[in-house]
């Protein structure tokens, strides 16, 4: 089984209409494991509850948004922040001078791939963030960039 794991910059393409967001949708069909950061739980709830305040969507779209939001996390394998993440994360920010959730999503991606001990052919990142997908490039990720992907099926990112 192929893990996913997604910074907020892709996630948020699942609730709001984004370039990307139908391969997003598609990793969502298909049989893979997701994962993502807390903090990406809370960056995606964060960026609904502006456009709402913004006026881009109501407050009924905002609660609905948020409840779908929180019954897909349920199925998520989330990273904690977590001691070993949040070192890692340090240790990230100081070899990329990445900003700190993004040295976050990618520590926690990191610490993940390594708990799971999977090969590096079974572990994705997903980012639509240029920073991150050249620092992720560089850890030894594998990156997908969603607004890349264009109207590409999910099923054929394995």
């Amino acid at each position: 089984m192929m893990v996913y794991y997604l910074d907020s910059s892709a996630w948020v393409k699942r609730y709001f209409n984004e370039r990307g967001s139908d391969w997003v949708d598609g990793l969502f069909q298909e049989d893979h494991l997701l994962s993502c950061s807390t903090l990406g739980l809370i960056e995606v709830t964060a960026t609904a509850a502006r456009k709402c305040a913004a006026g881009a969507i109501d407050a009924a779209g905002f609660t609905e948004t948020k409840d779908w939001l929180l019954d897909e996390w349920g199925s998520f394998l989330w990273v904690g922040l977590m001691p070993e993440v949040v070192e890692r994360s340090l240790a990230v920010a100081d070899a990329f001078a990445l900003r700190g959730a993004d040295s976050v999503h990618l520590a926690s991606a990191l610490q993940l791939r390594d708990d799971l001990g999977i090969a590096a052919n079974e572990f994705t990142f997903v980012t639509s963030d240029l920073e991150l997908k050249a620092s992720a490039l560089k850890a030894g990720l594998a990156v997908l960039d969603p607004q890349e992907q264009g109207e590409m099926s999910a099923g054929s990112t394995t």
